[in-house]
Formats: structure tokens, sequence, C-alpha cells
């Protein structure tokens, strides 16, 4: 039985190696971080938006008919918003996305931000396009859309500005498609995440040294795939029996062990219980 089983576990294993392997070669690929996979198909609160030409639209509105691109800034920023931003544009002026394939919401979490100041935010960076837009929302609206893409930032009164993250998020019926946080390695990404929201599938795989027992491993330079850890932990340690094919013995593994301990503890705690029987006084 044992022997059987294991074949069966081993062959599987073997043609799921080479299944990955041939997709990685044929499909581009994109590291996912610990943020990112926490933010992928998170609901996006239905807010309303104030937005620089003066319309006040729920949130849902912009992703009915194409998906929408979110990112946060604030009009004072002295540190990464306006670069960030100016990024953004010609990332997607290469792309030639917007409009047909996606539409842009830049979204202000500054507390002294007004409508007019959403209309100067697009004029310095030479923004004239329908489909990218600014807006401010009230504080309550505002906080519920933070919370649920976990953007972070905290204000530092010693210079009136904020520290917080860059943030890129795709959102495609109003859940998170694809999401971009920090900074390394935005312009050799944001192509990919376009890609998908033309309909193209991506794969996906973690950045190295986040995850720690993970079956396979895929590395994105050579497009290799090889099995890791987590596969060899599951084929060999916890296995609740082992066969020895010479003597024929069946021994018992640390799988039963682990599994067993636990019932065995709490019978034993439980029959103790029993056993001392209601207090006398």
């Amino acid at each position: 039985m044992r022997t059987t089983s294991g074949r069966r576990v081993g062959a599987a294993c073997v043609l799921a190696l080479l299944a990955a392997a041939a997709g990685a070669q044929a499909d581009p690929s994109v590291a996912v971080s610990r943020a990112e996979g926490r933010l992928l198909h998170r609901r996006v609160p239905d807010v309303p938006l104030h937005l620089a030409d003066g319309r006040t639209v729920p949130l849902s509105s912009l992703w009915q008919d194409k998906p929408l691109l979110v990112t946060f800034f604030y009009r004072n920023c002295h540190g990464i918003c306006s670069p960030f931003l100016a990024w953004i544009r010609n990332a997607v002026r290469e792309d030639d996305g917007l409009g047909r394939n996606y539409r842009i919401l830049a979204l202000s979490f500054g507390e002294q931000d007004t409508v007019a100041d959403m209309r100067s935010q697009g004029e310095a960076l030479g923004i004239d396009d329908p489909d990218w837009l600014f807006a401010i929302a009230d504080r309550e609206a505002l906080a519920r859309v933070i919370e649920a893409l976990e953007f972070w930032y905290r204000p530092d009164p010693a210079t009136g500005q904020y520290d917080h993250t860059a943030l890129l998020v795709a959102v495609e019926d109003g859940r998170v498609k694809r999401a971009l946080v920090g900074g390394a390695g935005f312009a050799e990404r944001f192509p990919v995440m376009a890609r998908e929201l033309r309909g193209e599938f991506i794969r996906s795989y973690a950045v190295p040294a986040q995850t720690a027992w993970r079956c396979f491993s895929f590395d994105p330079v050579t497009g290799r795939v090889s099995v890791d850890w987590g596969l060899l932990i599951l084929q060999t340690a916890w296995r609740c029996f082992s066969f020895d094919p010479v003597t024929g013995r069946v021994s018992v593994d640390w799988g039963l062990l682990i599994l067993g301990l636990p019932t065995l503890t709490a019978m034993t705690v439980t029959f103790g219980i029993f056993r001392r029987g209601p207090r006398r006084r």
C-alpha cells in the first residue's frame, strides 16, 4: 500500500513540476510580495468621490466598464507623490492603454486638499484626459478605502508632511486584481500589470525568502521551477507509518506522533479530572 501510494504521489508531483516548468517558460511572470498577496481579490468599498471637474460620483462608476488603477497622493507633498504620479503618467503613455484598457484614479488623502487642488495637480503634471481622474473624499469614505487597500501613511508634525508608501492597485469589478506596493521594480512590473488588464494570463510567484514552506520555487531569471522544502517535508516528515521493504516491518512515524500527542494529552487531562471527582467539603 505504501509503495503504490508513494508512486502515485511521486508521479503526480513530477507531472505538476513538468507542467509548471513548461508554463513558466511560456507565460510572463510577476513576483508578488506578502503585502501585495493580501490585497488580491480584496473587495473595494463603494464610496462617493468629489472629482476635479466638480462632479460627485460613486467609486463603483469608475470600474463599471473598464478596470481602474488607483493610487494615493496629496497636493502639498514634497516627497514621492509628484515623482510617482509622473512615473505613472509616463508608463501609461508608453503603454498606450489609458481609456481603452483602463482608467486611473489619483485619490488624495490630504486633509486640507480641495477640488481646486485636484485641478492644480492635473495641470502641474500636464494631464488633461477624461480617463485620468483626480479626486478627494470625505474623511469617513476615505478611511474605508484606505483600510481596504492597506495604504500606510503617518503625519509628521515637525514638517507638516506625511510619511507614506507608494501604492498602485488595479481594480476590476470592485475587487483587487493586482497591486504594486513600495517602489522597487515598478518600471519592469507595470507593463505586466497592463497586459493582465488587457486579459492576458499572468503567472504569479512569491518574492524570494518571503515564503518559508512552499513546495516549488520559481526563478524569474532562468524560468526554471525546482522542488522546494515544502514538498520534501510533505513527502517525508509527516507520514504516519514507515514500511521497510527488506524486513516487511511497519513502524510508527512522526506524522502519527504529531497527530496523536494532542489527542492523548487531552484524553489524559480529561481522565484525570473525572478521576478526581468533586471536591469534598
